[in-house]
C-alpha cells in the first residue's frame, strides 16, 4: 500500500472513532450561537427604513432575474406538482406566474410603506426595466415634504 493511502485510511479511522464523534455532537449541542451573518427574524411592522429598503432591493433583483430565465415547460410543471403532492413536499415553484405576481404585490406594498414612513422610496418602473445585473437598485424618490 502506498504511504498516502495508508495515512488517509488512518485519518478516516480516527475521525470515525466513537470518542471523536461524541465530542463533536456534544460541542454542537452546547453551541447555541449562530453563524456570523445570522440575524433574528424582524417583525415586518417594526422594520426600519434601512431594513425595508434592503428587502425592496432584494425583491427588485429577484424580479429582474425572473424575466430573463428560461421558462419551464408545462410537462415539467405538471411533473413537479404531481411529485410534490404525491410525496407531500412543499410545492414551491409550481406556479411561477402566481409567485411573480405575489412578489410584485409585496414589492409595491413595501415601497408604499417606505413612502408612508417618510423614507426614500424606489421608482419601481425604472428599476425593474434595468437589464444590467451588476446595477444595484437604489432609492431615488425623495420622501414627501414634512408639513
Amino acid at each position: 500500500m502506498r504511504p498516502n493511502t495508508s495515512l488517509s485510511l488512518i485519518a478516516v479511522a480516527f475521525l470515525l472513532s466513537p470518542g471523536t464523534v461524541s465530542v463533536a455532537y456534544a460541542k454542537k449541542a452546547r453551541d447555541t450561537t449562530h453563524g456570523a451573518g445570522w440575524q433574528p427574524k424582524v417583525d415586518e411592522q417594526k422594520m426600519t427604513c434601512k431594513q425595508l429598503s434592503g428587502r425592496v432591493q432584494v425583491l427588485i433583483l429577484q424580479l429582474r432575474g425572473s424575466g430573463s430565465s428560461r421558462k419551464a415547460s408545462g410537462l415539467s410543471l405538471g411533473l413537479h406538482s404531481a411529485f410534490a403532492s404525491t410525496i407531500g413536499t412543499t410545492a414551491t415553484g409550481d406556479d411561477p406566474v402566481g409567485d411573480n405576481a405575489a412578489d410584485m404585490k409585496k414589492l409595491r406594498d413595501y415601497n408604499e410603506r417606505l413612502v408612508s414612513m417618510k423614507c426614500k422610496s424606489y421608482d419601481l418602473d425604472y428599476e425593474l426595466k434595468q437589464t444590467d445585473p451588476h446595477e444595484t437598485p437604489s432609492a431615488r424618490v425623495l420622501p414627501p415634504k414634512k408639513r
